[in-house]
């Protein structure tokens, strides 16, 4: 095999090393197969067209026509010539495919379903990979390079996992890496010919043991440093600023199939982009809802895990809605909906609840929230007609509404993280209302008016239990906080609620259609009550939303209910009233960004006292290696002897002073005490150390040790007094012992390797001769 032919090999290895880092990201790992055949083809075809002494731009071009034939195969074989031949019927496939795996990947979190879509990126930036590794560590002979696209690959990983990667999935893009690395060294030290050396007995090539075994050393000490680094510095991995590339404002990972977090985006174009058209025969449109976040764990609200097997595809309708008593309650309306291009979603924009969805393609309904999703494309430029339930709700029966069922109480967790002044709030509101209902409106008319709230889209976004507490403070925002905190607040007082994120109803045009608009993007709490299931609430201010709905407003004495627009009672929650916990100064009352600016400042201490904790690792290792001295001399006189003279040769080293080991302890003691300029006393001290150790060494008998551990311990601090003070700052920071103990780490870890190369050979050497039959 030539040095070329290997260094192919060797870096078409490394790029499906590099690409297993991908693995925790993908739900399913039926894409390991084909892109295992795009390195191959792509490293393959590259091979080929080098030794036909093809030039490099066409070696490239080459590669890259085989990839993207390839992944033709994988999507559009059916309508391509032979199943390889590009029509434009094929190139039609590829571009939808392409855009709608795009459309996935803005869509789900991670870990994410191996859609056509998904695969084809997958497979198709495996072939990127393994053509730039080719490219550079071969056809330009710039091996380092290689580490870029495969790091990538690493970072894309790392930044899209949920809670991060695990350091082993750093091992194989690493260990791919440096086999590039020792193979491209091997290829150029070929160049140099043969040698007689022992060192070349087996491969004929001139030191390459000795360089390969340097390598080892070092790329076995830069893995296990990078690998280790990070687990000393774990205050440091989500960033002092709040925030690293691949999370949130607390470090924490961006779900992107998430659409709360582009709600502000949204509202804040300076164009109200078109999204979707509507007509209905319904009396008064509903609100229209993409998706349900039902899931809160003190950082974001996020939906839960979506089961929608085949078997819960819309053609065959959907069930009743949960908790609707009797299931079959109102009457059925029905609404023709056309979605445009600017409408990046898997979820599909639905009144609620829908019962029956005439559409094209694979649609499925989660059973619980009744959101419908595809697994294959996204929502936008779809038409479809929806029939949904139109419910007579009232106050009334929301009133009389019985407990929830069981099932539901996992939509009444709230994390242990939540501040108590939260509920302490909550209390306060919902103090004179009776039933689960009315503590509902008591909290709507508090987020609405008595509580003064503002609505304002300059906050900044965010529904974290530091947003909340912020939000609650400084009483402004926008329907983000509005609906994510009233959800919360429902909770506490024993309400299953969720937040759902879709539009408000739009403007009815001239032709009788409806247009909802980017700027009509919208998120409110849904609140349960048996009987009736899911409820609407509408705790944003009127001034974006309107009048609420006229089933939140508790009725009045010898009425049923409150006509739309009607007022309620500010009973529940006075305007401004003081809230327990929340005034308080200390807590940075009126910031309106107290909460993110603590946790700035609390990371910040975290990582400095981190940085701190590991600038004493090496003192303490020192510290800890005297210790260790000490007690296995275990009153034994010589090697207490020993245990102070090793003290004094650290602490003379520590302060600045030269050490010569070949020296005798006497020589040595005069030449310490000269240098250090000791005074009297010391001098005794050093003495004792010294005579101490010469008739452990030379006498016949050793002499008494008694207090000597305490004279070292004095010596030892006069020592390092007697330098300056950059000289003891190094010593504290990295003391000799600890130099000495990372050296003799070190030596230990060469021997290890030492033992393995030699035992390589010798299997080698034995596999060798079974094979040629030789004894």
């Amino acid at each position: 095999m030539t040095g070329r032919t290997r260094l192919t090999v060797v870096g078409a290895l490394a790029a499906a090393l590099a690409m297993l880092a991908l693995a925790p990201i993908i739900a399913e790992q039926a894409w390991t197969v084909p892109a295992a055949f795009a390195i191959a083809l792509v490293a393959g075809s590259g091979l080929a067209l080098r030794q036909l002494g093809v030039p490099l731009p066409l070696v490239v071009s080459g590669q890259a026509v085989v990839l993207l034939l390839w992944l033709g195969v994988l999507v559009a074989a059916d309508v391509a010539w032979f199943g390889v031949v590009p029509t434009l019927a094929w190139a039609e496939r590829l571009f939808t495919v392409a855009v709608d795996g795009f459309d996935s990947v803005m869509q789900y979190a991670a870990p994410v379903p191996p859609t056509p879509g998904i695969t084809l990126y997958v497979v198709g930036g495996a072939g990127l990979v393994a053509l730039l590794v080719d490219l550079f560590a071969v056809g330009l002979r710039r091996a380092p390079l290689a580490g870029v696209p495969m790091a990538a690959v690493y970072a894309v990983s790392a930044a899209t996992a949920p809670g991060g990667l695990a350091w082993y999935w750093f091992l194989p893009p690493a260990a791919a890496f440096l086999a590039v690395l020792v193979a491209e060294g091997r290829t150029r030290v070929v160049r140099w010919g043969r040698s007689a050396g022992p060192s070349a007995t087996h491969t004929g090539i001139p030191e390459t043991d000795s360089l390969a075994r340097n390598g080892r050393r070092v790329g076995t000490v830069a893995v296990a440093a990078a690998v280790a680094v990070p687990a000393l510095l774990p205050g440091l991995t989500e960033g002092i600023l709040g925030g690293g590339g691949g999370g949130d404002g607390g470090g924490r990972t961006i779900h992107t199939d998430n659409p709360i977090v582009e709600l502000q985006g949204s509202l804040t174009l300076p164009e109200n982009v078109p999204i979707l058209r509507y007509r209905t025969d319904a009396s008064r449109p509903e609100y229209i809802r993409r998706v349900t976040l039902d899931n809160f764990d003190g950082e974001e609200w996020r939906t839960s895990p979506r089961n929608v097997p085949e078997s819960q595809r819309v053609d065959e309708g959907l069930p009743s809605p949960p908790g609707l008593v009797p299931a079959d309650s109102g009457r059925t309306v029905e609404y023709t909906i056309e979605v445009g291009r600017n409408y990046r979603s898997k979820w599909l924009p639905l009144p609620y609840p829908a019962q029956a969805i005439d559409i094209d393609g694979d649609w499925r309904y989660d059973q619980d929230s009744l959101d419908v999703v595809s697994p294959e494309r996204g929502a936008g430029e779809s038409e479809y007609t929806v029939g949904a339930r139109e419910l007579d709700i009232d106050a009334t029966q929301l009133i009389a509404a019985g407990p929830p069922p069981e099932e539901l109480d996992v939509l009444l967790e709230l994390p242990e993280s939540l501040p108590p002044e939260v509920i302490a709030l909550t209390e306060q509101v919902t103090a004179d209302a009776p039933s689960p209902f009315e503590k509902a409106a008591a909290l709507q008319e508090f987020f609405r008016s008595a509580g003064e709230f503002v609505y304002d889209l300059s906050t900044s976004p965010g529904t974290s239990s530091s947003a909340l507490v912020d939000f609650l403070r400084n009483r402004r925002g926008y329907c983000e906080q509005f609906a994510a905190s009233m959800a919360v607040l429902a909770r506490a007082v024993g309400i299953p609620a969720r937040v759902a994120v879709g539009f408000t109803p739009g403007n009815r045009q001239d032709d009788g259609r409806w247009l909802v608009g980017a700027h009509d993007a919208h998120a409110w709490p849904e609140l349960y009550f048996h009987g009736t299931g899911w409820v609407r609430f509408e705790p944003t201010p009127a001034t974006r939303t309107g009048s609420a709905p006229t089933w939140t407003f508790p009725p009045t004495e010898g009425d049923a209910n409150v006509p739309e627009g009607g007022a309620s009672s500010d009973e529940g929650a006075a305007p401004n009233a003081p809230v327990p916990g929340l005034d308080d100064p200390d807590l940075g009352a009126g910031s309106a960004s107290s909460g993110s600016g603590v946790s700035t400042w609390l990371a910040a201490v975290l990582a400095v006292a981190g940085g701190l904790l590991v600038l004493t690792v090496p003192a303490a290792m020192a510290s800890a290696r005297r210790l260790w001295r000490w007690r296995r001399a275990g009153g034994d006189r010589v090697q207490e002897a020993e245990a102070a003279w090793s003290d004094l040769r650290d602490s003379a080293r520590d302060a600045g002073l030269d050490w010569d080991p070949a020296a005798t302890p006497r020589r040595t003691g005069a030449t310490v005490a000269s240098r250090a300029k000791l005074d009297p006393d010391s001098r005794d001290l050093l003495t004792h150390v010294v005579t101490t150790t010469e008739r452990a060494r030379y006498a016949p008998s050793p002499g008494d040790t008694d207090g000597l551990r305490e004279d070292s311990a004095m010596l030892r601090r006069t020592l390092l007094r007697s330098g300056p003070v950059i000289r003891r700052a190094g010593a504290v920071i990295w003391p000799s012992a600890a130099r000495d103990l990372m050296v003799t780490a070190a030596s230990r870890v060469a021997d290890g390797l030492d033992w393995a190369d030699a035992e390589g050979a010798r299997i080698r050497q034995q596999l060798e001769r079974v094979v040629t039959g030789r004894r």
